[in-house]
């Protein structure tokens, strides 16, 4: 719908040679920290178990020189966000006060500086060392707080430490403290999520993010679905979870802020996900500046054993392409501006989109106030939530499942 014949199929290739390499430069960072004291089966993304100090030198060694090819070519180029994801960056603190020391000269006074935090992981003197690193936002994956469920989904810590953890937290002085919560797990009642969202808010959180369990298909959670092991919600009581969730937030105070998150007024959103553009670090880590998208590959030891950084997949998309990923982030944000549509690209967003724009206002998917500026509705949210689920189960699944099974393929065609 947004980008219609003009950029489908999706094909990434593997560079060939040096000139196929991007080179291109972001202020957005981030770094993706694989290690893991213990694999939650739910999991997507690329992770291995933390089995000793060598495998983490060395993934360090090979990170450092992808950070530091990047650095000689962004000279004045001040980083104003930086991100830490994983895996558990928190299992190998060292990666993130090594990684922080060697971008320090690039920070902006003001940067953003967010990494994951394990609930198991969030003592005082964790969270006050990476306060100390410079670290102002946080995001406590959560997940629920019913025992039998974080046993599902194998992590290692009770209801009690994660409130203990949001505590802590909070006395530390994070300028965000979010919370990541999952809805949707076999098992889990409707109204538990909404619940949950309630309890991390009196706690004094500044962002709830609620995610549906998606069921990739290459995690051993995915293949239990799809082999009749679970029972996964339905539609109808996905649909039912999240109006109770949004409602939730919203009457307490909270904005939306994408379709996955609430934050207090005030507070800047605590997101790796949307920004336009953005380079990736580490085993696994996308990168997108532009029209250009490229992967590293998702095997840790691949990515550690290369004797030179370079991405797996690269993938440069049309005009068309670029100005569909822009509307679509943008609303994903929730807002749309076509004074800034045009600053982007020089054209007008009505005459390029205008047939979608109409689609989406009589559908009451957003609406356009006084100033010009489209809002996504919270009808629309819903909606979006439900693309991206759509989205990410039908492609993104794919890339990944070819990725995790092939270190450096030759092609990737999303059609």
């Amino acid at each position: 719908m947004f980008v219609g014949r003009h950029g489908w199929p999706l094909r990434f290739r593997a560079p060939e040679t040096d000139t196929d390499i991007p080179v291109k430069t972001s202020p957005h960072l981030y770094v993706h920290l694989p290690f893991c004291q213990q694999l939650c089966p739910h999991c997507p993304y690329t992770k291995t178990l933390l089995r000793g100090a060598d495998a983490v030198s060395r993934y360090g060694a090979a990170l450092y020189r992808e950070i530091d090819a990047y650095r000689q070519r962004s000279a004045g180029v001040p980083v104003t966000s930086l991100y830490f994801g994983g895996g558990t960056p928190t299992a190998t603190p060292e990666l993130i006060a090594a990684t922080i020391a060697q971008l320090r000269t690039n920070l902006a006074p003001d940067a953003e500086i967010g990494v994951e935090v394990h609930p198991a992981d969030a003592s005082l003197e964790m969270l006050e060392r990476l306060k100390s690193l410079g670290v102002n936002r946080i995001s406590l994956g959560i997940e629920s707080f019913r025992p039998d469920l974080l046993k599902l989904l194998a992590r290692r810590y009770t209801p009690e430490q994660g409130i203990a953890a949001i505590r802590t937290a909070k006395s530390v002085g994070f300028t965000c403290v979010d919370v990541n919560l999952l809805f949707g797990i076999p098992g889990q009642a409707i109204t538990e999520t909404a619940n949950e969202a309630r309890q991390c808010i009196e706690l004094g959180v500044d962002q709830i993010s609620a995610y549906q369990l998606f069921t990739f298909v290459h995690t051993p959670f995915g293949k239990k679905v799809r082999h009749g092991d679970f029972a996964n919600y339905g539609d109808r009581a996905r649909l039912r979870a999240q109006d109770l969730l949004n409602r939730t937030c919203l009457a307490a105070g909270l904005e939306r802020s994408s379709p996955w998150n609430f934050t207090r007024p005030g507070i800047a959103p605590y997101s790796t996900v949307t920004q336009e553009d953005y380079v990736g670090f580490g085993a696994g880590a996308g990168s997108k500046v532009g029209g250009v998208f490229w992967f590293n590959t998702f095997s840790v030891d691949a990515y550690t054993d290369q004797p030179a950084p370079r991405p797996a997949l690269v993938m440069e998309t049309s005009e068309r392409f670029r100005k569909a990923h822009y509307v679509y982030w943008r609303l994903y944000r929730t807002e749309l501006d076509p004074a800034d549509y045009r600053a982007q690209f020089g054209t007008e967003l009505e005459r390029d989109f205008g047939g979608l724009l109409r689609t989406l206002q009589a559908s009451r998917t957003i609406r356009r106030r006084g100033d010009g500026t489209y809002y996504v509705t919270e009808f629309g949210a819903v909606w979006m939530h439900r693309v991206q689920q759509l989205f990410s189960i039908t492609y993104i699944d794919d890339l990944w499942d070819r990725c995790y099974g092939e270190a450096w393929p030759r092609e990737v065609v999303l059609a």
